[in-house]
């Protein structure tokens, strides 16, 4: 069964890693239309914007909820110098609990938004809930991670939730 779920997560965290390379590779091709729509008007693409704007959403929902999958999101790591490791699993604890009240949030008001907005882009004629629908949908995944490292942290002492990652030099 833990086996099942492993196959499961690492299938989860590739759709994800290659969901947000797809948008961004859709950005980039779409910004290099763009900057050839200025040197020949004559080359336009109906709903330039509305795919930015998608691409864009869905990249940014599907990043964060990647780096949440992972436990990269940015931290105070003076405390995991600073405090005992008691201290620092009842403040993971304390955390992930207020991460999933987050997640609460972007899940029903998210779904709320999406379903309430119908609103209709102006050239592709697509329902806007295809935008919105990241809220929830990366929200509910962000949820089931928190849930996890919850259960970790409170079932396994040994449990080291977050690495250390550097992102200046």
């Amino acid at each position: 069964m833990i086996g099942y779920f492993r196959r499961l997560d690492f299938l989860i965290a590739s759709l994800l890693k290659w969901s947000v390379i797809a948008c961004f590779f859709g950005l980039f091709l779409l910004m290099i239309s763009g900057i050839l729509q200025r040197f020949m008007p004559e080359f336009k693409i109906s709903g330039y914007e509305e795919m930015i704007e998608f691409l864009f959403v869905w990249m940014t929902y599907l990043g964060a909820t990647a780096m949440w999958r992972e436990g990269m999101l940015y931290r105070v790591g003076a405390f995991d110098k600073v405090f005992s490791k008691s201290v620092k699993r009842a403040l993971g604890v304390i955390i992930h609990l207020f991460m999933i009240a987050l997640c609460w949030v972007l899940i029903f008001k998210g779904s709320d938004f999406a379903f309430s907005a119908g609103e209709i882009t102006p050239f592709l004629q697509f329902n806007k809930i295809y935008w919105y629908a990241a809220i929830p949908i990366c929200g509910s995944f962000m949820a089931v991670y928190s849930l996890i490292s919850l259960a970790r942290l409170l079932i396994d002492p040994s449990f080291e939730e977050h690495q250390e990652v550097i992102t200046l030099g």
